[in-house]
Protein backbone atom coordinates (compact mmCIF):
# COMPACT_ATOMS: atom_id res chain seq x y z
CA UNK A 1 0.00 0.00 0.00
CA UNK A 2 2.81 2.60 0.66
CA UNK A 3 4.86 1.70 -2.61
CA UNK A 4 1.00 2.90 -4.16
CA UNK A 5 0.71 5.55 -2.27
CA UNK A 6 4.33 6.90 -3.24
CA UNK A 7 3.36 6.10 -6.97
CA UNK A 8 0.09 8.15 -6.83
CA UNK A 9 2.42 11.12 -4.72
CA UNK A 10 4.76 10.97 -7.47
CA UNK A 11 1.89 11.27 -10.26
CA UNK A 12 0.27 14.13 -8.50
CA UNK A 13 3.98 16.03 -8.41
CA UNK A 14 4.50 15.23 -12.06
CA UNK A 15 1.15 16.18 -12.96
CA UNK A 16 2.01 19.49 -10.84
CA UNK A 17 5.51 20.07 -12.75
CA UNK A 18 3.79 19.28 -15.88
CA UNK A 19 1.43 22.12 -15.97
CA UNK A 20 4.36 24.61 -14.30
CA UNK A 21 6.31 23.77 -17.14
CA UNK A 22 3.68 24.01 -19.85
CA UNK A 23 3.00 27.88 -18.09
CA UNK A 24 6.65 28.98 -18.27
CA UNK A 25 7.07 27.91 -21.91
CA UNK A 26 3.66 30.25 -22.65
CA UNK A 27 5.30 32.77 -20.41
CA UNK A 28 8.26 32.36 -22.47
CA UNK A 29 6.91 32.69 -25.87
CA UNK A 30 7.75 35.84 -27.76
CA UNK A 31 4.55 38.00 -28.88
CA UNK A 32 3.75 38.13 -32.06
CA UNK A 33 5.54 40.86 -34.50
CA UNK A 34 4.29 43.75 -34.40
CA UNK A 35 4.01 45.92 -37.62
CA UNK A 36 3.62 49.41 -36.29
CA UNK A 37 0.71 49.83 -39.10
CA UNK A 38 -2.37 52.44 -38.15
CA UNK A 39 -5.01 53.81 -39.04
CA UNK A 40 -4.09 56.82 -40.12
CA UNK A 41 -8.04 58.43 -39.80
CA UNK A 42 -7.33 57.82 -36.11
CA UNK A 43 -6.93 60.17 -33.58
CA UNK A 44 -4.68 60.66 -30.37
CA UNK A 45 -7.84 59.61 -27.82
CA UNK A 46 -8.75 56.79 -30.57
CA UNK A 47 -5.63 55.00 -29.89
CA UNK A 48 -5.21 52.26 -27.65
CA UNK A 49 -3.37 54.45 -24.96
CA UNK A 50 -3.44 52.54 -21.83
CA UNK A 51 -2.28 50.07 -19.69
CA UNK A 52 1.19 49.12 -18.90
CA UNK A 53 4.41 49.23 -20.14
CA UNK A 54 8.24 48.56 -19.33
CA UNK A 55 11.01 51.47 -20.23
CA UNK A 56 14.28 49.94 -20.21
CA UNK A 57 17.08 52.98 -19.72
CA UNK A 58 20.81 52.23 -20.57
CA UNK A 59 22.60 53.03 -16.93
CA UNK A 60 25.87 53.49 -17.98
CA UNK A 61 26.68 56.77 -15.34
CA UNK A 62 24.97 54.25 -12.80
CA UNK A 63 24.27 57.97 -10.90
CA UNK A 64 21.05 58.96 -9.29
CA UNK A 65 21.51 62.70 -11.16
CA UNK A 66 21.44 60.44 -14.50
CA UNK A 67 18.14 58.69 -13.77
CA UNK A 68 16.12 62.29 -13.15
CA UNK A 69 15.50 62.96 -16.91
CA UNK A 70 14.19 59.83 -17.86
CA UNK A 71 12.12 59.25 -14.58
CA UNK A 72 11.00 62.56 -15.28
CA UNK A 73 9.30 62.10 -18.73
CA UNK A 74 8.02 59.06 -17.21
CA UNK A 75 6.27 61.10 -14.99
CA UNK A 76 5.26 63.40 -17.84
CA UNK A 77 3.60 60.29 -20.10
CA UNK A 78 1.69 59.15 -17.00
CA UNK A 79 0.08 62.70 -16.41
CA UNK A 80 -0.40 63.14 -20.02
CA UNK A 81 -2.26 59.29 -20.14
CA UNK A 82 -3.75 58.49 -16.69
CA UNK A 83 -4.45 55.34 -18.06
CA UNK A 84 -0.89 54.44 -18.33
CA UNK A 85 1.95 52.82 -16.20
CA UNK A 86 5.28 53.01 -17.17
CA UNK A 87 7.57 50.66 -15.69
CA UNK A 88 11.15 51.99 -15.13
CA UNK A 89 14.27 49.79 -14.87
CA UNK A 90 17.82 50.31 -15.71
CA UNK A 91 19.66 47.97 -17.45
CA UNK A 92 23.46 47.85 -19.27
CA UNK A 93 22.63 47.93 -22.80
CA UNK A 94 25.42 45.43 -23.20
CA UNK A 95 22.86 43.24 -22.47
CA UNK A 96 20.05 44.13 -24.53
CA UNK A 97 21.08 41.73 -27.69
CA UNK A 98 20.38 38.91 -25.20
CA UNK A 99 17.95 40.33 -23.90
CA UNK A 100 15.61 40.96 -27.34
CA UNK A 101 16.36 37.21 -28.31
CA UNK A 102 15.25 35.87 -25.54
CA UNK A 103 12.20 38.42 -25.28
CA UNK A 104 13.04 39.90 -22.31
CA UNK A 105 13.56 43.26 -23.35
CA UNK A 106 11.12 46.69 -22.45
CA UNK A 107 8.15 47.91 -24.36
CA UNK A 108 10.47 50.63 -25.08
CA UNK A 109 14.31 50.73 -24.79
CA UNK A 110 17.70 53.04 -25.24
CA UNK A 111 19.68 52.92 -28.01
CA UNK A 112 21.79 54.92 -30.43
CA UNK A 113 22.02 54.80 -34.46
CA UNK A 114 24.63 51.79 -34.14
CA UNK A 115 22.67 49.78 -31.79
CA UNK A 116 19.52 50.26 -34.29
CA UNK A 117 21.00 48.93 -37.03
CA UNK A 118 21.64 46.31 -35.00
CA UNK A 119 18.78 45.34 -33.32
CA UNK A 120 16.87 45.60 -36.84
CA UNK A 121 19.49 44.18 -39.51
CA UNK A 122 20.05 41.42 -36.97
CA UNK A 123 17.44 40.59 -35.21
CA UNK A 124 14.25 42.22 -36.99
CA UNK A 125 13.43 43.52 -33.49
CA UNK A 126 12.25 47.20 -33.92
CA UNK A 127 8.38 48.45 -34.58
CA UNK A 128 8.82 51.63 -36.93
CA UNK A 129 7.14 54.73 -35.33
CA UNK A 130 6.08 56.68 -38.64
CA UNK A 131 2.52 55.57 -39.16
CA UNK A 132 2.18 56.99 -35.42
CA UNK A 133 3.03 60.52 -36.57
CA UNK A 134 -0.19 62.04 -37.48
CA UNK A 135 -2.78 60.19 -34.93
CA UNK A 136 -0.25 61.59 -32.21
CA UNK A 137 -0.38 64.92 -33.53
CA UNK A 138 3.49 65.42 -34.10
CA UNK A 139 4.84 67.88 -35.74
CA UNK A 140 8.17 66.31 -37.95
CA UNK A 141 8.87 69.62 -39.39
CA UNK A 142 10.11 70.97 -35.71
CA UNK A 143 12.69 68.41 -35.40
CA UNK A 144 16.03 69.23 -36.09
CA UNK A 145 16.70 67.52 -39.16
CA UNK A 146 19.98 65.53 -38.28
CA UNK A 147 18.81 64.42 -35.12
CA UNK A 148 15.85 62.63 -36.83
CA UNK A 149 17.98 61.36 -39.72
CA UNK A 150 19.70 59.25 -37.00
CA UNK A 151 16.77 57.33 -36.29
CA UNK A 152 15.68 56.52 -39.63
CA UNK A 153 16.95 52.86 -41.52
CA UNK A 154 15.78 52.60 -45.13
CA UNK A 155 13.74 56.30 -44.46
CA UNK A 156 11.30 54.34 -41.63
CA UNK A 157 11.45 55.95 -38.37
CA UNK A 158 12.84 53.48 -35.79
CA UNK A 159 14.31 55.49 -33.26
CA UNK A 160 12.73 58.42 -31.39
CA UNK A 161 15.59 60.62 -30.56
CA UNK A 162 15.42 62.24 -27.13
CA UNK A 163 18.67 65.09 -27.48
CA UNK A 164 20.37 67.35 -30.60
CA UNK A 165 24.11 66.49 -30.76
CA UNK A 166 25.14 69.83 -32.28
CA UNK A 167 28.76 69.98 -32.56
CA UNK A 168 30.35 73.28 -32.13
CA UNK A 169 34.03 74.51 -30.77
CA UNK A 170 34.90 75.68 -27.56
CA UNK A 171 37.79 78.43 -27.49
CA UNK A 172 40.05 80.15 -24.93
CA UNK A 173 38.74 83.73 -25.00
CA UNK A 174 42.48 84.88 -23.07
CA UNK A 175 44.35 84.25 -26.16
CA UNK A 176 41.86 85.86 -28.27
CA UNK A 177 41.75 88.99 -25.80
CA UNK A 178 45.92 88.43 -26.18
CA UNK A 179 45.79 89.36 -29.57
CA UNK A 180 43.25 91.88 -29.96
CA UNK A 181 40.54 89.69 -31.65
CA UNK A 182 37.16 89.70 -30.62
CA UNK A 183 34.35 87.09 -32.54
CA UNK A 184 30.33 87.10 -33.01
CA UNK A 185 29.98 83.57 -31.24
CA UNK A 186 26.69 83.54 -31.80
CA UNK A 187 27.37 82.98 -35.87
CA UNK A 188 29.22 80.23 -37.61
CA UNK A 189 32.30 82.01 -38.79
CA UNK A 190 33.12 81.78 -42.63
CA UNK A 191 36.06 78.87 -42.91
CA UNK A 192 38.87 81.46 -45.01
CA UNK A 193 38.31 83.82 -41.74
CA UNK A 194 38.47 81.46 -39.48
CA UNK A 195 41.70 79.97 -41.45
CA UNK A 196 43.02 83.25 -41.32
CA UNK A 197 42.53 83.75 -37.77
CA UNK A 198 43.94 80.53 -36.60
CA UNK A 199 47.29 81.34 -38.52
CA UNK A 200 47.33 84.98 -37.06
CA UNK A 201 46.79 83.06 -33.91
CA UNK A 202 49.87 80.01 -34.16
CA UNK A 203 53.10 80.85 -32.64
CA UNK A 204 56.15 79.02 -33.32
CA UNK A 205 59.68 79.22 -30.76
CA UNK A 206 63.11 79.29 -31.32
CA UNK A 207 63.30 75.40 -31.51
CA UNK A 208 60.95 75.39 -34.43
CA UNK A 209 58.54 73.73 -31.85
CA UNK A 210 54.99 75.55 -31.99
CA UNK A 211 53.75 76.82 -28.62
CA UNK A 212 50.35 77.95 -29.66
CA UNK A 213 47.56 77.02 -32.19
CA UNK A 214 44.99 78.57 -33.62
CA UNK A 215 42.66 75.24 -33.38
CA UNK A 216 43.08 71.52 -32.24
CA UNK A 217 40.92 69.27 -33.67
CA UNK A 218 39.51 65.26 -33.30
CA UNK A 219 40.42 65.31 -37.25
CA UNK A 220 39.80 61.04 -37.53
CA UNK A 221 36.52 61.61 -35.75
CA UNK A 222 33.29 61.16 -38.45
CA UNK A 223 32.25 64.54 -37.15
CA UNK A 224 35.16 66.22 -38.27
CA UNK A 225 36.20 64.93 -41.64
CA UNK A 226 33.01 64.60 -42.89
CA UNK A 227 32.67 68.52 -42.27
CA UNK A 228 35.39 68.38 -45.03
CA UNK A 229 33.66 66.17 -47.20
CA UNK A 230 31.02 67.64 -47.50
CA UNK A 231 32.26 71.28 -47.33
CA UNK A 232 32.85 72.03 -51.06
CA UNK A 233 29.34 70.45 -52.47
CA UNK A 234 30.63 66.94 -52.98
CA UNK A 235 28.73 64.22 -51.98
CA UNK A 236 31.13 61.43 -50.29
CA UNK A 237 28.85 58.46 -50.19
CA UNK A 238 25.40 58.01 -51.93
CA UNK A 239 22.66 55.24 -49.86
CA UNK A 240 20.51 54.68 -53.04
CA UNK A 241 23.16 53.57 -55.55
CA UNK A 242 25.39 52.52 -52.68
CA UNK A 243 28.74 53.90 -53.38
CA UNK A 244 31.24 55.41 -52.02
CA UNK A 245 33.39 58.93 -54.14
CA UNK A 246 35.98 60.61 -52.20
CA UNK A 247 39.12 60.24 -54.64
CA UNK A 248 37.33 60.60 -57.92
CA UNK A 249 35.01 62.87 -56.64
CA UNK A 250 36.87 66.60 -57.08
CA UNK A 251 34.51 68.61 -54.72
CA UNK A 252 35.33 65.65 -51.47
CA UNK A 253 38.96 65.75 -52.31
CA UNK A 254 39.13 69.84 -51.88
CA UNK A 255 37.62 69.27 -48.68
CA UNK A 256 40.29 66.59 -48.07
CA UNK A 257 43.04 68.50 -48.75
CA UNK A 258 42.29 71.48 -47.24
CA UNK A 259 41.84 69.29 -44.09
CA UNK A 260 45.33 68.10 -44.53
CA UNK A 261 47.11 71.23 -45.81
CA UNK A 262 45.69 72.86 -42.03
CA UNK A 263 47.30 70.40 -40.78
CA UNK A 264 50.59 70.07 -42.76
CA UNK A 265 51.11 73.94 -41.86
CA UNK A 266 50.97 73.83 -38.38
CA UNK A 267 47.96 76.00 -37.49
CA UNK A 268 45.74 73.20 -36.71
CA UNK A 269 46.91 70.77 -34.28
CA UNK A 270 45.80 67.06 -35.21
CA UNK A 271 43.87 65.96 -31.19
CA UNK A 272 44.85 62.55 -29.65
CA UNK A 273 47.16 61.61 -32.98
CA UNK A 274 49.57 64.22 -32.84
CA UNK A 275 52.46 62.28 -30.90
CA UNK A 276 52.10 59.56 -33.71
CA UNK A 277 53.64 61.81 -36.28
CA UNK A 278 57.07 61.89 -37.02
CA UNK A 279 59.60 64.04 -38.44
CA UNK A 280 59.52 67.69 -39.09
CA UNK A 281 56.03 67.84 -38.51
CA UNK A 282 55.56 65.62 -35.20
CA UNK A 283 58.90 68.00 -33.75
CA UNK A 284 56.87 71.34 -34.62
CA UNK A 285 53.62 69.64 -33.00
CA UNK A 286 55.72 68.29 -29.85
CA UNK A 287 55.51 72.43 -28.39
CA UNK A 288 51.87 71.43 -27.33
CA UNK A 289 51.17 69.78 -24.72
CA UNK A 290 48.43 71.67 -23.28
CA UNK A 291 45.10 72.14 -25.71
CA UNK A 292 43.45 74.13 -23.27
CA UNK A 293 46.17 76.68 -22.79
CA UNK A 294 47.90 76.56 -25.58
CA UNK A 295 45.03 76.45 -28.86
CA UNK A 296 43.31 79.10 -29.71
CA UNK A 297 39.15 76.80 -30.37
CA UNK A 298 38.86 73.01 -29.81
CA UNK A 299 36.37 71.25 -30.92
CA UNK A 300 33.04 70.36 -28.49
CA UNK A 301 31.03 67.48 -29.48
CA UNK A 302 28.11 67.37 -26.60
CA UNK A 303 26.77 69.03 -23.63
CA UNK A 304 27.75 66.28 -21.31
CA UNK A 305 31.45 67.56 -22.30
CA UNK A 306 30.87 70.75 -20.54
CA UNK A 307 32.28 69.45 -16.80
CA UNK A 308 35.38 68.25 -18.13
CA UNK A 309 36.53 70.88 -20.48
CA UNK A 310 34.70 73.71 -18.12
CA UNK A 311 37.21 72.42 -14.95
CA UNK A 312 39.86 72.35 -17.24
CA UNK A 313 39.58 75.78 -18.52
CA UNK A 314 38.64 77.00 -15.13
CA UNK A 315 41.81 75.51 -13.17
CA UNK A 316 43.79 77.50 -16.04
CA UNK A 317 41.76 80.68 -14.68
CA UNK A 318 40.93 81.08 -18.52
CA UNK A 319 38.05 82.98 -19.99
CA UNK A 320 36.32 80.42 -22.35
CA UNK A 321 33.00 80.28 -24.14
CA UNK A 322 31.22 78.04 -27.22
CA UNK A 323 30.79 79.32 -30.91
CA UNK A 324 29.32 77.17 -33.51
CA UNK A 325 31.74 74.96 -35.97
CA UNK A 326 33.20 77.38 -38.81
CA UNK A 327 31.08 77.46 -42.35
CA UNK A 328 32.58 75.75 -44.96
CA UNK A 329 31.11 77.40 -48.50
CA UNK A 330 28.47 74.26 -48.01
CA UNK A 331 27.53 75.15 -44.22
CA UNK A 332 26.66 72.04 -42.72
CA UNK A 333 26.75 70.66 -38.51
CA UNK A 334 27.78 67.52 -37.71
CA UNK A 335 24.86 66.09 -35.59
CA UNK A 336 24.29 62.77 -33.82
CA UNK A 337 21.62 62.02 -31.67
CA UNK A 338 20.21 58.87 -29.21
CA UNK A 339 16.79 57.89 -28.23
CA UNK A 340 14.52 55.45 -27.88
CA UNK A 341 13.19 52.62 -30.05
CA UNK A 342 10.00 49.99 -29.42
CA UNK A 343 10.47 46.35 -29.27
CA UNK A 344 7.92 45.10 -32.34
CA UNK A 345 7.21 42.34 -30.44
CA UNK A 346 5.27 44.35 -27.47
CA UNK A 347 1.89 43.65 -26.44
CA UNK A 348 0.94 47.44 -26.26
CA UNK A 349 2.02 48.99 -29.64
CA UNK A 350 -0.16 52.08 -29.24
CA UNK A 351 1.33 52.97 -25.88
CA UNK A 352 4.85 51.99 -26.78
CA UNK A 353 4.84 54.43 -29.50
CA UNK A 354 3.24 56.82 -27.54
CA UNK A 355 5.60 56.82 -25.17
CA UNK A 356 8.75 56.68 -26.94
CA UNK A 357 7.13 59.73 -29.98
CA UNK A 358 6.53 61.71 -26.60
CA UNK A 359 10.27 62.96 -26.80
CA UNK A 360 9.19 64.99 -29.96
CA UNK A 361 7.28 66.85 -28.14
CA UNK A 362 7.45 70.31 -26.10
CA UNK A 363 6.27 68.39 -22.88
CA UNK A 364 8.62 65.22 -23.44
CA UNK A 365 11.24 67.95 -24.04
CA UNK A 366 11.22 70.05 -21.27
CA UNK A 367 10.39 67.04 -19.39
CA UNK A 368 13.80 65.20 -20.02
CA UNK A 369 15.77 68.59 -20.46
CA UNK A 370 15.14 70.31 -17.50
CA UNK A 371 16.53 67.53 -15.58
CA UNK A 372 19.73 67.12 -14.38
CA UNK A 373 20.91 64.26 -17.00
CA UNK A 374 18.69 66.00 -19.63
CA UNK A 375 20.64 66.99 -22.53
CA UNK A 376 20.31 69.75 -25.69
CA UNK A 377 16.41 69.91 -26.99
CA UNK A 378 15.68 68.62 -30.57
CA UNK A 379 12.75 70.84 -31.31
CA UNK A 380 12.86 74.29 -33.13
CA UNK A 381 10.25 75.96 -31.37
CA UNK A 382 12.60 75.02 -28.15
CA UNK A 383 15.86 76.66 -29.61
CA UNK A 384 15.36 80.12 -27.85
CA UNK A 385 14.38 78.47 -24.57
CA UNK A 386 16.89 78.56 -21.77
CA UNK A 387 15.71 75.81 -19.19
CA UNK A 388 17.95 73.01 -20.05
CA UNK A 389 21.15 75.53 -19.75
CA UNK A 390 23.80 74.72 -17.63
CA UNK A 391 22.67 75.18 -13.85
CA UNK A 392 26.46 76.54 -12.19
CA UNK A 393 25.58 79.76 -11.62
CA UNK A 394 29.56 80.49 -12.69
CA UNK A 395 28.48 79.47 -16.40
CA UNK A 396 25.35 80.94 -16.69
CA UNK A 397 27.08 83.93 -18.91
CA UNK A 398 28.04 81.23 -21.57
CA UNK A 399 26.67 81.04 -25.22
CA UNK A 400 24.26 78.04 -24.64
CA UNK A 401 22.80 79.07 -27.46
CA UNK A 402 25.61 77.73 -29.58
CA UNK A 403 24.27 74.31 -29.20
CA UNK A 404 21.07 75.22 -31.22
CA UNK A 405 22.48 78.08 -33.51
CA UNK A 406 22.12 76.30 -36.96
CA UNK A 407 18.85 73.39 -36.91
CA UNK A 408 18.30 73.47 -40.72
CA UNK A 409 21.96 72.85 -41.71
CA UNK A 410 22.69 69.72 -39.20
CA UNK A 411 23.53 66.87 -40.33
CA UNK A 412 23.91 63.40 -39.11
CA UNK A 413 27.35 61.81 -39.21
CA UNK A 414 27.43 58.52 -37.75
CA UNK A 415 28.63 56.28 -41.54
CA UNK A 416 26.20 53.53 -39.99
CA UNK A 417 23.35 55.74 -40.96
CA UNK A 418 24.38 55.90 -44.52
CA UNK A 419 25.72 52.40 -45.33
CA UNK A 420 25.90 49.39 -44.01
CA UNK A 421 27.79 48.22 -40.66
CA UNK A 422 30.65 46.36 -42.82
CA UNK A 423 31.27 49.30 -45.15
CA UNK A 424 31.02 51.88 -42.08
CA UNK A 425 33.47 50.06 -39.69
CA UNK A 426 36.32 50.45 -42.16
CA UNK A 427 35.49 54.96 -41.74
CA UNK A 428 35.69 53.37 -37.84
CA UNK A 429 37.34 55.81 -35.20
CA UNK A 430 40.56 53.11 -35.47
CA UNK A 431 40.68 53.16 -39.34
CA UNK A 432 40.73 56.84 -39.65
CA UNK A 433 43.59 57.28 -36.88
CA UNK A 434 45.40 55.22 -38.69
CA UNK A 435 44.88 56.56 -42.09
CA UNK A 436 45.77 60.01 -41.38
CA UNK A 437 48.84 59.18 -39.48
CA UNK A 438 49.98 57.25 -42.50
CA UNK A 439 49.70 60.36 -44.65
CA UNK A 440 51.17 62.75 -41.78
CA UNK A 441 53.79 60.58 -41.90
CA UNK A 442 54.15 60.43 -45.64
CA UNK A 443 53.82 56.60 -45.92
CA UNK A 444 51.35 57.76 -48.57
CA UNK A 445 50.04 60.61 -50.31
CA UNK A 446 46.48 61.56 -49.60
CA UNK A 447 44.89 60.50 -53.27
CA UNK A 448 46.30 57.11 -52.47
CA UNK A 449 45.01 56.59 -49.27
CA UNK A 450 41.89 57.54 -50.11
CA UNK A 451 41.62 55.80 -53.42
CA UNK A 452 42.36 52.57 -51.50
CA UNK A 453 39.71 53.72 -48.37
CA UNK A 454 37.73 54.17 -51.76
CA UNK A 455 37.93 50.80 -53.37
CA UNK A 456 38.05 48.21 -50.26
CA UNK A 457 34.63 50.00 -49.24
CA UNK A 458 32.98 50.05 -52.79
CA UNK A 459 34.21 46.54 -53.03
CA UNK A 460 32.60 45.60 -49.37
CA UNK A 461 29.54 47.13 -50.27
CA UNK A 462 28.98 45.41 -53.81
CA UNK A 463 29.53 42.12 -52.36
CA UNK A 464 27.10 42.74 -49.59
CA UNK A 465 24.59 43.62 -52.07
CA UNK A 466 24.98 40.39 -54.12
Amino acid sequence: MKHRKLNTVSKILLGVLSVVLLFGAVSCKKAPIQTGDVDQNLTKNELNIKGTIRFTENNASSTEASAMAPKAIVSAFERAYPGVKVVYEEAASSSYANRISSGDIGDVFWGDATDMHNYQTNHNALMPLDAYIKPLGIDLGEVFSGALDVGKIGGKLYMAPRNIGEHLLIYNGDILTEAGISIDNTVAMPWDEFKAMCIQLTKTGDDGKLTQVGASLKVWWHPIWQVFFRGFGGTWIDSINHKVSIADNTEVMQGVNELFDAINEGWLYPEDIAGSIRGELGTKFSGITDTYSQAAFKNFGDLSWTTSYGTAYDALKVDWNFCPFPALPTHTVSTGATGYLVYNRTSNPDTAAAFALYFLTEDGQRAYHGQTGGNVPLLKSLADEDFWYEQEVKWADKNWGAFVSYPDQTMPTNVVTMAPQEVADMFSTTAMQNLFVQVLNGQMDVLTAFNQLQTKANEKWQTIME
